[in-house]
């Protein structure tokens, strides 16, 4: 099964990634960030006029840098994500067995590998979100069977894997502490973890990020510009928070994280608990994706539901519980979590074969193929600006340039009837593209809607040359 889903996965992101609907924000990022540590230059991207660690503070992506170094690329990224997802289905079951048996351990793996979580974080691209289920999943199989090295070594793994990550493990350490009356050593990995956090996100991701720039602020900025200010604003500000929270869907969420977890969140309040920020701090979000759970921004919830499910299995279950659980048997309630999970997939996944899947960004189809012939035309060491979807297939250089951002480019790539995120066309798409001959470039080629225009000469004054051209880029 973790093969299955590993080559499904792999073959619907690289289909997307063929077809130019991959995305610079955030494949191509990820590329460039690699290629450029690989080459020496640890975490320089030129997407923002920072360094990446103070847009997110990521080391887990240093276990890619190899992936470069033996020519891998964007796609190598992808087959990682692929495998690393699908080889977490292992220890789910592994742990799910341990406490409910095997037929139940199917299950869970079948709601694991049809959840709705992954299947928006396969379809967007690459993020080091896909560490998080294997990490976690080997985590509370060494709470489940006692192994406190199993535990503690990928929790401080997922530390590694963003910047908020210490919330993830101060949940689990909440299960360690509660259910299996590890205290000492939950105290003690939690006020590490609490430690960590505190330093990457006070200290650390501001000292790499410039004055003018604050992606936090994008997120919070209602709330506060730096992360103490957001969370000291969460409860001194409840009416602002509510309304937030009133204007998303945290409930259907909730809802489906209840069915994931087999009805733990329900039978073990202090696993919702644990759960609450990991859904609340994302929901608060401005970002209209993270706020509602797209993309990638709902792996995380998923896999903490479903090591709450491992751990309801294998605890004896709660004196007080509701009378709906008291006859509710391990495999009856990981049929219904599968059932959900499933039908949840074939309405909403963003991937064949639900009813929801764009079947036009998995079409490798002859506008792709001309895509590729156009990417081929650009010198590999070339300063570019290209549409998002170029971007990935351009991205392992020192600069690159997410178009209308223009800059010090030698060469423009463009697509007419290519995906043009909203961020470019508010950021100045229409303008900076009427305006490159004035900037000092000629038309090389143009061919079914694709343009890749060439610096010839000096742009001309910089009256005549659209900000837009020359800003900050708004992604992230």
């Amino acid at each position: 099964m973790a093969a299955a889903l590993s080559a499904y996965w792999a073959a619907c992101s690289l289909l997307i990634h063929r077809a130019f609907h991959s995305n610079a924000w955030d494949l191509g990022v990820f590329t460039q960030v690699t290629w450029n540590t690989a080459h020496g230059r640890p975490f320089e991207y030129s997407f923002r006029a920072i360094s990446y660690a103070g847009d997110h503070w990521q080391p887990a992506l240093l276990l890619f840098v190899p992936l470069t170094w033996l020519g891998g690329g964007p796609e190598a990224l992808l087959l990682a994500q692929a495998i690393l997802l699908g080889a977490a289905a292992i220890p789910l079951y592994l742990a799910v067995r341990h406490g409910a048996g095997t037929v139940p351990a199917v299950f869970a793996t079948v709601a694991y590998g049809s959840s709705l979580g992954v299947a928006r974080a396969v379809s967007f691209d690459f993020h080091l979100e896909a560490m998080v289920p294997l990490l976690a999943f080997i985590a509370v199989y060494g709470l489940v069977t006692q192994r406190d090295r199993l535990f503690i070594a990928p929790a401080l793994l997922l530390l590694a894997t963003k910047e908020d990550a210490p919330i993830l493990v101060l949940a689990l350490t909440l299960l360690a502490a509660r259910y299996f009356q590890w205290r000492r050593r939950a105290a003690a990995l939690a006020a590490a973890s609490a430690a960590y956090g505190a330093i990457v996100n006070l200290w650390l991701v501001p000292h790499y990020r410039s004055d003018q720039l604050n992606p936090l602020r994008e997120r919070y900025g209602y709330l506060g510009d730096s992360t103490l200010e957001v969370l000291l604003a969460i409860p001194t500000h409840p009416a602002a928070v509510a309304d937030h929270l009133a204007r998303v869907h945290v409930g259907a969420i909730l809802l489906l994280l209840l069915a994931l977890s087999a009805g733990a969140l329900v039978a073990r309040p202090a696993m919702l608990l644990a759960l609450a920020p990991l859904v609340v701090l994302p929901a608060l979000s401005q970002d209209t994706d993270q706020a509602g759970f797209h993309l990638h921004y709902f792996v995380v919830p998923t896999a903490f539901a479903l090591c709450c499910m491992v751990v309801h299995l294998a605890r004896p279950p709660e004196p007080w519980r509701p009378r709906v659980f008291r006859r509710l048997t391990a495999r009856s309630a990981l049929v219904l979590s599968a059932a959900v999970s499933l039908v949840v997939f074939a309405i909403y996944s963003p991937l064949p074969p639900s009813f929801s899947a764009e079947r036009g960004r998995f079409d490798v189809d002859h506008h792709a193929a001309v895509s590729r012939s156009f990417v081929e035309m650009v010198p590999p060491h070339a300063i570019v600006s290209a549409q998002s979807p170029f971007v990935p297939h351009l991205a392992q250089r020192r600069e690159i340039f997410v178009f209308p951002r223009v800059l010090t480019a030698e060469y423009v790539l463009i697509d007419d009837y290519g995906p043009k995120p909203q961020e470019d066309l508010e950021a100045g798409y229409d303008a900076c593209r009427a305006a490159l001959p004035r900037l000092g470039f000629d038309l090389a080629r143009e061919e079914d809607g694709i343009q890749l225009w060439r610096r010839a000469r000096p742009a001309g004054s910089v009256g005549d040359v659209p900000a837009a051209c020359s800003g900050q880029h708004p992604g992230g």
